[in-house]
């Protein structure tokens, strides 16, 4: 009991001091390489798989990692889900997606699938730094109808801790 209480003052002491930055996503040049995208929809609802890959630039403000990540799930309007990293950098980054909620109208015999990702790491160059990059990017449920996509999210929201 008493250490719960020790924590929950730590926790909101630190949380109090903290620095909570955001940056025009505008500002920055990052992108992200989608491939292999596959999506499709059954009775039991909508799942998807792709690879994701960032490229480094340690001279941005942020500056930020090389990642590689491969990310599936299912059902629209889930929580994020953890994508497994395929590369063996020496940084913490962490790669989530997840399916908005669509639309159930089709165009040309597709349905949209829009796709939210987000990247989490630890400021390259100050370990009590975190930074957030999501990006959106709308493709189409290709499962059965078309072959893999290969498309690009640029992130267009970032937020920092410090």
């Amino acid at each position: 009991m008493r250490a719960a209480i020790i924590l929950t003052a730590l926790a909101s002491a630190s949380s109090a001091s903290a620095a909570v930055m955001r940056i025009a996503a505008d500002t920055m040049e990052y992108n992200w390489d989608v491939t292999g995208w596959n999506a499709g929809c059954a009775r039991s609802g909508c799942y998807y798989d792709f690879n994701i890959t960032g490229a480094a630039n340690l001279t941005s403000k942020p500056p930020t990692p090389a990642f590689k990540a491969y990310c599936a799930g299912d059902g629209e309007g889930s929580p994020y889900r953890l994508c497994d990293r395929l590369d063996k950098e020496d940084t913490d980054a962490i790669v989530v997606a997840k399916l908005l909620p669509g639309s159930s109208n089709s165009t040309n015999g597709t349905r949209p699938a829009t796709i939210q990702v987000s990247l989490r790491y630890t400021d390259l160059y100050s370990s009590t730094t975190w930074w957030n990059f999501t990006g959106h990017a709308s493709s189409f449920y290709n499962q059965f109808a078309a072959p893999s996509q290969n498309f690009t999210i640029t992130p267009d929201e970032i937020t920092g801790v410090a």
